[in-house]
């Protein structure tokens, strides 16, 4: 429940930095909202994050009933985040001084900090649930999958967009934006397995390797981000 609690706010918080991360004039924004959350109440930067543990938990009930268990979780909770972001970025929460205050507050958050506050316990609790004498098998496999699955994935995905997207971007840059793409986190399908009664072997192969592929994901992109110059 925990962990499911964590992959709700983590699904959330991103679709609502979704329309954040796609303005042509990100900075500029991101700047003004600042300052804007500078002005906000310590307090009142709690009441999204409520809401959103709030919204979660119902949820979760939710799709405990017969008639909404084939309803994906993770999925309800990436559009609910993108519906919130189009109504917050239209305005319509002024009338809310708080929960816009709020908004503004965790739209100009420090990604690093996100990336502190959010990874470490998501790879905690999936690492204390790994069963050992099962990764044990099939540990070279996850790492076949986490270190040369992930950079196929990445050049591939770099290739795709340096050739079909109209921006100019080199290859490297490209590469730079495969690289956060191609390090995948199968809560949902991992979950579905379980609930299925896969084969642990299978389980354990697409488990171990979200638990590995984020440390080769972000090698590349240092790399392709100090090439790019950055």
């Amino acid at each position: 429940m925990k962990r499911t609690c964590s992959s709700a706010v983590t699904c959330l918080l991103v679709g609502l930095c979704l329309l954040q991360c796609t303005s042509a004039n990100m900075e500029v924004e991101q700047g003004e909202a600042h300052d804007t959350a500078m002005e906000a109440k310590d307090y009142e930067t709690l009441y999204l994050l409520f809401a959103l543990l709030l919204t979660g938990a119902a949820v979760i009930h939710l799709t405990t009933l017969p008639q909404l268990q084939a309803v994906p979780v993770t999925v309800v909770f990436f559009v609910l985040g993108i519906v919130f972001a189009l109504v917050a970025e239209a305005g319509h929460l002024e009338s809310m001084q708080g929960v816009a205050n709020s908004y503004r507050s965790w739209a100009s958050i420090d990604p690093h900090l996100v990336l502190f506050v959010f990874l470490p316990p998501l790879l905690f609790s999936d690492a204390m649930a790994v069963d050992t004498h099962v990764a044990r098998r099939v540990a070279g496999q996850c790492l076949l999958l986490a270190v040369a699955g992930v950079v196929m994935g990445a050049l591939a995905t770099g290739a795709v967009l340096y050739h079909l997207l109209p921006y100019e971007w080199s290859f490297v840059m490209s590469l730079m934006v495969g690289s956060i793409l191609c390090a995948t986190d199968p809560v949902a399908v991992v979950s579905l397995l379980k609930d299925l009664g896969a084969s642990p072997i299978l389980t354990m192969q697409i488990q171990g390797e979200s638990l590995l592929n984020d440390g080769t994901a972000m090698v590349l992109f240092n790399l392709s981000y100090s090439m790019v110059g950055g």
